[in-house]
């Protein structure tokens, strides 16, 4: 047993002492130096203040001051003469806040003034005879430049200050005169109003704007927080034309604080008191310690193979293993992998948590440790640290370590690396809510921010705009050129969309080339900018090596809450807008309008009850004869579609063509009415009718399909008729999109003994050179020329000019919409082979047009005249 050694009490009472004395003197020199830091910085607060409000009012009153400039260029241009000034400036006062009046003063004489009430007696006030005002009148004109005068008593009354900007023009003999002064005037205070400087009273502060006279060098108050002068103020300097001002500001209280002096002093002689007591307590303990070492060796020897033991079980555990108190500081550290330490394990003990994990990191582990204080352990809390072989992310398990009564708690942490999990769970987020070739957020993450705009701009009353944009034509780029280039070029406008936009719009691409935009607080004045913008941007050539390319975007925009307040209603508003511009032309933007809601609803209808016609059999083929002028016979006729629909009535083929166009319904129904034709002219054929052979009229989207020429021939052998008694009517305009592949079918249904005439000659832009080599043997004049060819001379000219040169290529010319005798006569006359209209016939139904060829004879057919219907065909 150890026998303790008393203390020499003499010797502890001067170490104590000498504690003291050190902590006393080290608290002196710190408070000094703690009240001085303290002051400079009050000081550079002041400063910073004083140069806020002073750049504040600067810039406010330059801006005022710079309308001078805009009415002496109206004074220039109109060579002295400013038309309607009363108006100009009353409507440039609304961009100029802060301004009085602005006025004119030719030659120095004030003659007009706006707002006049209040200025009236400014009228007639000469500025460069006014013995207050005329040294600055003065300067301004012989130097050129803008003066600010004042403050000053202002003619009209009151205090202000007043800009002049003297103005010259070229006299006769081309040398520039003095015309005279734009004024603009500013009164005080209200023109201080912009720099708010009773802020600075309220922040406790005092304050005074003043300015040194030019000519007596005296000081001059335009504004005070009081009439006491302030003690050692900081000072800024506003730079203004003609002289400078200057904004002091000093605290209302001064720049020290007397108590708080005193309390940081009592504080110093506490802790001076506490540091000797300290010392007195350490001497004690020294001499205790003595007599603890020879326990402490004993227990060494232990507790050396207890550690080599933890060791080798540490060695066995691969991830980071950490032992830290509830305050965050580390008492041990190891890990088998280095490499997931943010420090050696050796610099991290005796550190915090604060001192080298991030402020996120740092606060999920200490409140990891508070869980586990109070319930013994914590798991699944998530960090993620930046190390040097890149960001790791940890799952944390927190234990409590068993303690004594009174003993601080310590807790054991694991960190397992969840990298990897992390970046597979990564992964498959963006491929979840992100396109996977552009990388903007897809239809499932945009849903979800517009609703969140929408909610947003609902609860604070904010305009919203959606933007649906489709590249005109973006088919041509992948059949051309192929995927890969139509990637590249998405890829690219991806990026353009995000650099036009803001950060708190949505850029988000649908799938192809389809983009729909999210811009938050936006009204329809700013969605017309940005989509200007967006073209613009789309009109840079995209080069893609090898290629150079240019394309167009067409836009529709929705607006909330005028469109709709949902995403679905106003993705649908945006979608038929954007309809309308690729209608209207292309490479353009247009609003969703009432107007296109109606055709919105109509198209929708239109398109869910045509799905359903072929099956319901409500789709009927009407049959017009076809005429030879030279024999008067029938030869031919046209199959024309009809839809009667037993809700909607009979829809004009004008309105349903397009939609089934559009929704991919035109494949079925052509084929449908090719077949229908033909199996009708075979039973025709089989009943005795004079042969004659069957128009049929085919849409742009059938003429590109790639299996027409097989279609076509497998509908002829199965009818059993011959391909001659096929006539397959095509527009000039679809014709002349792609004249080369235009030629290329042509050719193909000709090798197969298919008729090929091209329908609405006339109102295309056809090239001759590309006209001559179509495997076509009829042209059809479209009926817009025969209406007034008896009356209108252009028509006379433009359907005889048609005449002669199908003729002289060898072609056959029809004539539609014939419905007169003198018509029919100019047709004859000009060397027309075939006519068919109301003269001879409506579109009729089978039976009809069966019953017509068994009475009509060629004599009494030409002799046939009609009631005037109107003619609505396919």
């Amino acid at each position: 047993m150890m026998i303790a050694h008393r203390p020499n009490r003499t010797r502890q009472w001067i170490v104590a002492t000498s504690i003291f004395l050190l902590s006393a003197l080290a608290a002196t020199v710190l408070i000094w130096r703690w009240q001085q830091q303290e002051i400079a910085e009050v000081r550079a607060l002041a400063a910073d203040l004083a140069a806020d409000h002073a750049q504040t009012l600067q810039r406010d009153i330059e801006r005022a001051l710079s309308a001078t400039y805009a009415i002496a260029a109206l004074i220039r241009q109109g060579q002295g003469d400013v038309r309607d000034f009363e108006a100009v400036a009353t409507e440039m006062l609304l961009f100029y806040p802060g301004i009085a009046a602005l006025g004119l003063s030719p030659g120095g004489v004030i003659r007009s003034v706006v707002p006049l009430a209040g200025n009236e007696k400014s009228i007639g006030f000469d500025q460069l005879k006014d013995p207050a005002q005329n040294k600055e009148a003065i300067k301004a004109r012989d130097t050129g430049r803008l003066t600010l005068a004042g403050p000053l008593k202002l003619a009209q009354g009151g205090i202000g200050i007043v800009g002049r900007l003297p103005v010259f023009l070229h006299n006769e003999a081309g040398q520039k005169a003095f015309w005279g002064f734009t004024n603009v005037t500013l009164r005080l205070p209200d023109a201080l109003d912009s720099a708010r400087l009773p802020l600075l009273t309220q922040r406790g502060y005092a304050y005074e704007l003043w300015r040194t006279l030019p000519d007596t060098g005296e000081r001059q108050s335009i504004e005070a927080s009081g009439t006491t002068a302030l003690d050692a103020p900081v000072e800024r300097t506003l730079e203004l034309p003609n002289g400078q001002w200057t904004l002091s500001v000093a605290p209302i209280s001064g720049w020290g604080e007397p108590g708080r002096i005193g309390f940081k002093a009592a504080v110093g002689l506490l802790l001076s008191l506490l540091m000797a007591y300290l010392a007195w307590l350490l001497y004690e303990m020294r001499v205790r310690d003595q007599g603890l070492e020879v326990q402490v060796n004993e227990r060494t020897a232990e507790i050396l193979a207890t550690q080599r033991q933890l060791q080798a079980t540490l060695g066995a555990i691969p991830d980071p293993l950490f032992e830290l108190g509830l305050d965050g500081r580390y008492y041990s550290a190891h890990s088998s992998r280095t490499e997931l330490l943010v420090l050696p394990a050796k610099d991290l003990i005796g550190k915090t948590l604060t001192q080298v994990l991030p402020p996120d990191a740092c606060q999920v582990v200490l409140e990891a440790l508070q869980e586990a204080h109070e319930n013994e352990y914590s798991v699944g809390k998530q960090i993620k640290i930046p190390l040097d072989n890149g960001m790791h992310w940890f799952e944390l398990s927190v234990a409590r370590k068993a303690a004594l009564s009174g003993e601080e708690p310590r807790f054991l942490v694991l960190c397992r690396d969840i990298t990897e999990s992390k970046k597979a769970e990564r992964q498959i987020r963006l491929l979840a809510h992100f396109d996977s070739l552009t990388g903007l957020p897809n239809r499932v993450l945009l849903t979800d921010r517009c609703n969140l705009a929408l909610r947003a701009a609902q609860r604070n009353g904010t305009p919203l705009a959606l933007m649906f944009l489709d590249l005109d034509h973006f088919k041509h780029v992948n059949d051309s050129l192929g995927h890969r280039v139509g990637d590249e070029l998405l890829i690219i406008l991806a990026g353009r969309l995000k650099c036009a936009v803001r950060e708190q719009d949505t850029v988000s691409r649908l799938g192809g080339d389809e983009f729909i935009l999210v811009l938050p607080e936006t009204d329809a004045r700013g969605a017309a900018h940005l989509a200007e913008k967006l073209l613009q941007s789309a009109l840079q050539v995209f080069e893609i090596e090898p290629h150079e390319l240019t394309v167009t975007p067409s836009i529709g925009i929705a607006l909330f809450p005028g469109d709709g307040a949902d995403f679905d209603t106003l993705s649908r508003c945006a979608d038929a807008a954007m309809y309308r511009a690729k209608q209207d032309g292309r490479n353009a933007y247009r609003f969703f309008t009432a107007e296109m809601q109606a055709r919105s609803e109509r198209t929708l209808t239109l398109e869910n009850a045509l799905r359903r016609a072929l099956e319901r059999e409500q789709l009927r083929l009407h049959y017009q004869p076809q005429v030879s002028l030279a024999t008067g016979c029938v030869v031919g006729a046209e199959a024309l579609l009809r839809w009667n629909h037993p809700e909607l009535g009979s829809v004009s083929p004008a309105e349903f063509i397009p939609v089934a166009e559009t929704c991919g319904l035109i494949l079925p129904i052509g084929e449908w009415v090719l077949r229908t034709a033909v199996q009708q002219l075979k039973a025709w054929s089989d009943a005795g009718m004079v042969p004659i052979t069957i128009s049929v009229n085919l849409s742009s989207v059938q003429f590109r399909h790639a299996d027409l020429p097989e279609l076509v021939s497998t509908i002829l052998d199965e009818a059993r008729l011959p391909a001659h008694r096929l006539e397959l009517e095509l527009t000039e305009g679809v014709a002349m999109t792609d004249p080369l592949g235009a030629i290329a079918i042509m050719n193909n249904l000709h090798e197969r003994g298919v008729r090929m005439s091209i329908d609405d000659f006339g109102t295309g832009y056809s090239s001759l050179s590309y006209l001559k080599k179509f495997q076509v043997y009829k042209v059809k004049i479209d009926q817009s020329f025969v209406h007034d060819i008896t009356e209108n001379s252009d028509d006379k000219a433009i359907v005889g000019a048609i005449i002669s040169m199908a003729t002289s290529l060898g072609m056959q010319t029809i004539a539609e919409g014939v419905e007169t005798q003198g018509q029919l006569e100019f047709l004859k006359a000009k060397g027309c082979t075939e006519v068919q209209g109301y003269y001879f016939s409506r579109p009729l139904p089978v039976e009809q047009f069966e019953a017509f060829m068994r009475t009509r004879s060629p004599s009494n057919l030409m002799s046939i005249a009609h009631e005037s219907t109107v003619d609505i065909r396919l």
